[in-house]
């Protein structure tokens, strides 16, 4: 299932490392549910991992606003990266903040297990509550540093490649 979704990224960003930066949101979400399982002695069940399905869609969704942003930035204003980082953390930090407090405050009373069926509901609340609040916070911060160093990896990876390749076109004799 991560394949088919790193692919669908790959497609949309036209670019292979975008996704992968993108990706490495997922494990954030994550720190935050175990500790919340623990702490409200939730057990792992169905609902709490239909709770993880739906935190990752969300965490993934904050960290394209965030990536698509970047890109946007230095494509149309030709900014570099680290300067559009900075604009787009700035840029995006309302929208990121304001789905990820939306749907905590959603979700609150189904997590303290308040009405009809409460209970049977609140594993799910819970894990999506306790992953949000750890993976906002780091998305926020992971993100932008994560798309720097993959973005000065490629250019490194890229520069090698075309010193190699003048290289080798130097060294090969033409041919008449």
């Amino acid at each position: 299932m991560l394949a088919l979704v790193y692919m669908v990224m790959a497609a949309q960003f036209e670019r292979f490392v975008d996704p992968l930066v993108v990706m490495f949101s997922v494990p954030a979400a994550l720190v935050g549910v175990i500790p919340t399982l623990l702490l409200t002695g939730t057990t792992l069940n169905v609902q709490s991992i239909m709770g993880m399905v739906m935190l990752i869609g969300i965490v993934v969704n904050n960290a394209i606003v965030l990536v698509d942003y970047i890109n946007f930035k230095r494509r149309e204003d030709g900014m570099g990266p680290r300067e559009a980082a900075l604009v787009a953390g700035r840029t995006r930090l309302r929208p990121i903040l304001m789905t990820t407090s939306t749907t905590i405050l959603g979700l609150l009373p189904l997590a303290i297990g308040w009405g009809a069926g409460g209970g049977l509901q609140a594993a799910l609340a819970r894990v999506v509550v306790g992953g949000l609040l750890a993976s906002t916070l780091v998305t926020l911060f992971l993100i932008p540093t994560l798309y720097l160093s993959a973005t000065a990896w490629s250019e490194r990876a890229r520069a090698a490649i075309r010193r190699r390749l003048g290289a080798s076109a130097r060294l090969r004799p033409e041919r008449s």
